[in-house]
């Protein structure tokens, strides 16, 4: 790997203080004239600025190399650095993250981009770091979990939603029940089992080793977006979507934060069984059938003296039927800040170089051929004019032709786009129980698309 990829400890110090200057209004200049003076002061890294304000020693250390008094932090600029600032554990996660690009492309890891399947086996993925013959088969959250793990020696299991492990959809979830940000100067109790994680909202504010997490809004399982494979039969579609009602039924509030797989509720593989011989009976087999049946399913049911279904089990039934996502996030480590890329348009464009595991990566201008697994490159990131971010993903086909748009644009030339393959799972079906009240009759449906909504989160562990 060429060394231009690893960034120096004074780089990712001058990132830090430009990113905690725009996060405060320090001013322009202020993270320049600060790295010079800490940098005389013999402080030339991440760790070293954040012992300093942790310990309340900088100021001392400023003194005694003769930085002028009013060149000083003041108690508030301190207590919101050490607010700021990542932890060691951090630094040192980042650190494997990106040691393991390098080893890749220097051609002393073997990588694959590998999903662990929906049972919860490890299956092919593989993660080890002994010595120098590095093997790392994971998908895009199996390398965040995999480093996290290997750094904190902990599963990492705060918040689940379909698997028994964390996905880029459950990491959004997670950072976006954090109430402590990196603006914020309000220190984190230590028993709070969030490990202080900070949440992140606005991507000016990133730096090196930050985790950028996106996915398609929706209301399956984990916040996310039906996919295109949880529509691919009847059976799997039930199944998805008494997970979802399953998973929305717990997460009330943080103390009620899901860390169970819902999939695996017994109740689930009941009512999928239920359901499908409610649907069998009015000859509804297929998800297409299914689909162009929903605004008079229930009117069906009842002059069979069948229960017919609740409202939110339609409106869920229709959210995926209507999906167009084709996966239900990435999850990247952040190797250095968001750059502008224009400098005038209604959805302001920002590139970050990260360090991520991806089944689409950087093209060899020579062969065509897309490298998968590990890797170092960049994303492009949108800024709404809300104040949030967003990013453009890839579309599946409509589950009905009439419901396809003409209008789609390609994936940007100059962004590796995310195109996760379809999550394998297995067929088994899973399932909860029959109590199913009735609702007014709806329309016969239409051929609407869902709109394809991708919001954007991070986190960076002040631990």
């Amino acid at each position: 790997m060429s060394t231009e990829l690893l960034l120096s400890d004074e780089v990712k110090l001058g990132y830090a203080l430009e990113a905690f200057a725009y996060a405060h209004d320090m001013g322009v200049g202020w993270a320049t004239s600060k790295l010079l003076f800490v940098k005389s002061a013999g402080i030339t890294n991440l760790s070293d600025l954040y012992l300093g304000c942790k310990e309340e020693t900088i100021n001392l250390d400023l003194e005694l190399f003769g930085v002028p008094a009013e060149e000083k932090l003041n108690a508030q600029t301190i207590k919101r650095l050490n607010c700021f600032l990542p932890g060691p554990v951090g630094f040192r996660c980042f650190r494997l993250a990106q040691r393991g690009a390098r080893k890749v492309k220097k051609g002393t890891a073997d990588t694959e981009y590998v999903h662990r399947p929906e049972n919860g086996k490890i299956g092919e993925e593989e993660w080890s770091l002994s010595n120098d013959e590095w093997v790392m088969k994971v998908d895009c959250a199996g390398f965040v979990r995999n480093c996290l793990k290997h750094v904190t020696k902990d599963p990492f299991l705060l918040s689940l939603s379909d698997r028994d492990f964390m996905r880029a959809k459950d990491f959004f979830q997670f950072f976006s029940q954090i109430p402590y940000t990196v603006r914020g100067d309000e220190e984190i109790p230590e028993e709070d089992r969030r490990m202080k994680w900070r949440k992140i909202t606005d991507l000016r504010m990133i730096i090196p080793g930050d985790v950028i997490c996106y996915r398609p809004r929706g209301n399956a399982a984990g916040g996310a977006a039906f996919t295109s494979t949880d529509r691919s039969d009847l059976t799997k579609l039930l199944k998805v979507v008494q997970t979802a009602q399953l998973w929305h039924g717990e997460r009330s509030n943080w103390e009620n934060l899901v860390t169970r797989n819902c999939a695996k509720d017994p109740k689930v593989k009941t009512w999928v069984n239920q359901v499908k011989t409610k649907l069998n009976a009015i000859g509804i087999r297929t998800v297409k059938q299914l689909f162009k049946n929903l605004g008079s399913l229930n009117s069906k049911l009842k002059s069979l003296d069948y229960m017919t279904l609740h409202q939110d089990t339609l409106n869920l039934m229709r959210e995926c039927c209507r999906s167009l996502a084709v996966n239900t996030g990435h999850i990247v480590f952040a190797s250095g800040p968001a750059i502008r890329m224009d400098t005038d348009s209604e959805y302001p464009t920002y590139r970050i170089r990260v360090v991520h595991s991806t089944k689409n990566g950087i093209k060899d201008p020579t062969t065509g051929e897309v490298s998968e697994g590990v890797q170092e490159h960049y994303r492009r990131f949108y800024l709404r004019p809300d104040g949030t971010w967003t990013r453009e993903m890839s579309r599946a086909e409509p589950l009905l032709p009439e419901m396809k748009q003409v209008d789609e644009s390609d994936d940007d030339p100059l962004d590796d786009m995310e195109d996760d393959p379809e999550d394998t799972e297995d067929s088994t079906a899973v399932a909860e129980d029959p109590g199913e009240s009735t609702d007014d009759d709806q329309e016969d449906e239409s051929v609407e698309e869902e709109e394809l909504i991708v919001d954007v989160i991070a986190g960076r562990m002040c631990f």
